[in-house]
């Protein structure tokens, strides 16, 4: 799986590290150093999931959050808290900014692969929703799900092949019960 991890922490240390386990699973990593780095890289790069180092000097990796999840553009970005803070108020704080998950400091390599597959599946899947939605929109559906959008007296012509006259005739009570049907 290829996804585009983006690692902040303002300890190049930490960042290097990171991004050397996740290339090793052929994550394609990019990196910032600070909050605002991070919104600046979020905002103009594909990115499917967010490491996020919770103490940074200027913008904290709670505001950072919050500033993700409150961007149209980004809010279903999957955030992954990176700290060293590991009780609960901390964890609280976390999820009140719109973090999706927490990975404590040393970090283990099993639970931050794990983790981010996991997270970058359901951004894909995320993604795939909403472009379905967006096609369906622009084909006239309303919302992707429900029926064509259009005048109440538009009439359109639905073909129905069913050798079953109960079958066929349960079928046009559930497409068109209010209007002139013929079997």
């Amino acid at each position: 799986m290829t996804a585009r991890i983006l690692v902040v922490d303002d300890i190049p240390a930490n960042v290097k590290l990171l991004e050397a386990r996740l290339r090793a699973e052929y994550f394609e990593v990019l990196t910032a150093n600070s909050g605002h780095d991070a919104l600046a890289v979020c905002e103009r790069e594909h990115v499917d999931v967010v490491l996020l180092d919770v103490m940074m000097p200027g913008m904290d990796g709670y505001e950072t959050c919050r500033q993700i999840k409150a961007n149209v553009k980004t809010q279903d970005l999957p955030v992954v808290m990176v700290t060293a803070l590991d009780q609960s108020p901390d964890q609280l704080a976390g999820l009140e900014a719109g973090a999706d998950d927490f990975l404590t400091k040393p970090v283990d390599d099993i639970a931050l692969i794990t983790r981010v597959k996991n997270l970058a599946r359901l951004k894909t899947l995320n993604d795939e929703m909403n472009l379905r939605a967006t096609t369906g929109q622009q084909l006239g559906y309303g919302d992707g799900m429900k029926g064509p959008v259009g005048p109440s007296d538009a009439h359109g012509k639905v073909l129905l092949v069913e050798d079953n006259a109960r079958s066929a005739q349960r079928l046009v009570d559930a497409l068109n019960g209010s209007h002139d049907v013929s079997v």
